[in-house]
């Protein structure tokens, strides 16, 4: 018997949801047929931007307290969208984790395309990242986007998942540092 595939979701915003729907309806259908378990029975809302701390402190408490229950976390945000990635940097170079798959997701801004577009380059330009932002029909954006990686957390093949090294922090003098940029120009 295999064992229930875990799903976490979180969202920067909660006007986010408007866009999720039927993502979140394919979840609930998953959660009742036993094909997998929603972790802590909740979606979550937390802006990694205003509500830094809590969403960190969420982020070690799927790692620390349902290690062995998760397996994915979606997470969606929009404009800027460092939910994302910031979410996949603090497991795996904080938290040295290769448990967590994070499923990322751009929701759009029906007013301004840029912002759409902005949402989806901050989580999919990520140097060294390892979400998953899309399938074989394209990036993870707006509600479509939002349930096809509720259907890949439910039966999509997780990847094997790496901790990469970190780099470590460089401090220059003010004058190191423009004899550093006077090299480059």
């Amino acid at each position: 018997m295999r064992k229930m595939r875990g799903v976490a979701v979180i969202l920067g915003s909660e006007s986010d949801l408007v866009q999720c729907g039927p993502g979140l309806r394919l979840l609930g259908e998953a959660v009742d047929s036993g094909e997998i378990h929603l972790v802590g029975d909740e979606i979550v809302i937390s802006s990694i931007h205003r509500d830094h701390d809590e969403t960190i402190e969420y982020l070690k408490y799927l790692h620390d307290y349902w290690t062995y229950n998760v397996d994915v976390l979606i997470a969606g945000a929009g404009w800027a969208n460092a939910l994302t990635g910031i979410c996949d940097s603090y497991f795996r170079y904080s938290l040295r984790s290769e448990k967590i798959c994070v499923v990322g997701v751009a929701f759009e801004d029906k007013t301004n395309p840029e912002n759409t577009r902005a949402a989806f380059v901050s989580m999919a330009r990520v140097p060294s990242t390892q979400v998953i932002y899309s399938d074989d029909r394209g990036g993870f954006v707006g509600p479509y986007g939002f349930t096809r990686a509720c259907q890949y957390a439910i039966r999509g093949g997780l990847p094997e998942l790496t901790i990469p090294e970190p780099r470590p922090r460089k401090s220059f003098s003010l004058d190191e540092a423009i004899a550093t940029a006077e090299k480059s120009d």
